[in-house]
């Protein structure tokens, strides 16, 4: 007895996860990698591997496809959904159609099976993603990687600065590529100046980074402090390196997709009610809109500066161009599409040709005249006008139903987090260029899927990340080696 009671007590182990658990968190590993390459994609083409430029372009897509391998395993995407099986089944029909149109006008073009399987990786690949991830994520993996984000903004702001200051060929802009082909110049605000491209290999991307962390980050400035999972200086030092990254930008895009996040964070006040919630939701994006707008000619003179004189100098050309200047021409890609209705052959001239890669390789299309810069005008040429039209109305179903499932979720959660991921997405899965651009692409789907998953009813509360209610929270990124 004695004995007995002098032995040491045994810990209890914790009950190890099912293989359904086990298999979630290696998705949401997989989808963190995933996230990871995105944004540093960039960086290893630019500075680290310079010769691997072009094969690292594709390096996500394994991950992607191990990530379906294990949902499709382990029952990770819905099927009740019809725009989900919508999605696998664009896919099978892109297949077909390349068949098709290898028996016409593409058949000529030397080069066109490379850009067909191309084509086909940047329109059908990535679409099932959101499902998945909407599927499987849960809130503390979403705020690991708002967290994640939110922190990184403040290292990419010192980097950000740095290129913005720095000569158009300096290594910090183009990348250590031996040649100018292996290089990435961006472009110029001025004849000084870069628009700043951060970790990716354009500005576009550095906008996408910007406008998406933003929303991360107003959504906790909006929540009560229970719920974030950020410290107050943390919060701090992220808006100000946001703020700079926006001040130095050079980009009209980054700034008015900026302030549709803040509009609709303060339109989510109509949705998610109470009084205290209401008075945040409208007082913190006012105070942040008039500081950042009181201090940035005094701060960053010459981002200012520059930035203005871009504005008035793109306000005056698009005017000419387009009735109703810069809104105008970002309404332009909804109705283009139109002229290439009655010239496209009715199976597309042929997946990929309307595409970037086509640009690069210099390859012409027989018989088209112009060039499909919008993305819908591209689902035309790409897929011809029954297919194309089809894709068309898939985006716009998309978007709404989107909208819809953001509205009931900050219903459901109380929270305005839905709506302002929304708000980030919405307008580039509409009409953006996520067939042209890849890192677009990735950041489209991406985000349908985390607003997907912050809309999701019965998601515990985000609070319970910060107060260790979840084991899976308990360390960053717990997940990546299970």
């Amino acid at each position: 007895m004695l004995l007995a009671e002098a032995s040491p007590t045994v810990p209890q182990r914790a009950p190890r996860p099912d293989a359904t658990e086990r298999a979630r968190r290696q998705v949401v590993g997989l989808v963190t990698i995933f996230y990871l390459l995105l944004i540093f994609e960039g960086a290893l083409r630019k500075w680290l591997l310079t010769s691997y430029g072009q094969p690292l372009f594709f390096i996500r897509d394994p991950v992607v496809l191990a990530i379906y391998a294990l949902a499709f395993r382990h029952g990770f995407y819905t099927r009740r959904n019809f725009l989900a099986s919508a999605a696998i089944s664009f896919g099978a029909l892109g297949l077909l159609l390349i068949v098709v149109q290898a028996m016409g006008v593409a058949a000529t073009i030397g080069k066109w099976p490379l850009l067909a399987a191309y084509g086909w990786r940047n329109y059908f690949l990535y679409i099932p993603l959101p499902f998945v991830i909407g599927e499987t994520l849960k809130a503390p993996d979403l705020e690991r990687i708002g967290k994640f984000t939110c922190l990184l903004a403040i290292p990419i702001a010192a980097l950000v600065l740095l290129q913005f200051r720095s000569p158009l060929d300096a290594p910090i802009n183009v990348g250590f590529g031996a040649s100018a082909a292996a290089q990435f110049r961006g472009l110029a605000v001025d004849e000084n100046h870069t628009r700043p491209m951060g970790t990716f290999t354009s500005d576009v991307g550095q906008k996408e980074f910007v406008v998406t962390s933003l929303a991360l980050l107003l959504a906790l400035w909006i929540a009560p402090a229970a719920r974030r999972y950020l410290k107050f200086w943390q919060m701090m030092l992220a808006t100000g390196a946001l703020l700079t990254c926006l001040a130095v930008s050079g980009s009209r895009g980054a700034m008015l997709a900026s302030a549709l996040v803040v509009m609709a964070a303060v339109l989510s006040v109509t949705v998610v009610r109470g009084s205290r919630v209401s008075l945040r939701t409208v007082l913190v994006p006012a105070i942040l809109v008039l500081v950042a707008a009181a201090l940035y000619p005094v701060l960053f003179p010459e981002g200012y500066s520059t930035f203005m004189n871009r504005w008035s100098e793109a306000q005056a050309a698009e005017t000419q161009m387009f009735a109703g200047g810069i809104v105008g021409r970002s309404l332009y890609g909804m109705y283009d599409f139109i002229g290439f209705l009655k010239d496209a052959p009715l199976t597309g001239y042929g997946l990929g040709l309307a595409g970037n890669a086509s640009l690069t390789l210099g390859v012409t299309i027989p018989g088209m005249s112009g060039w499909a810069e919008a993305d819908w005008s591209r689902h035309i040429v790409d897929l011809g006008p029954i297919v194309g039209v089809m894709f068309i109305a898939y985006r716009v179903a998309l978007v709404i139903w989107l909208a819809r499932v953001s509205v009931l979720g900050a219903r459901d959660t109380g929270t305005q987090l839905p709506i302002i991921l929304f708000s980030c997405c919405f307008f580039e899965l509409l009409c953006g260029q996520i067939t042209g651009h890849g890192t677009i692409n990735g950041y489209v789907w991406l985000f349908m899927g985390l607003t997907l998953v912050a809309a999701k009813p019965g998601t515990p509360e985000p609070e319970a990340c910060a107060t260790g209610e979840s084991d899976a929270a308990a360390t960053p990124f717990p997940n990546l080696l299970r």
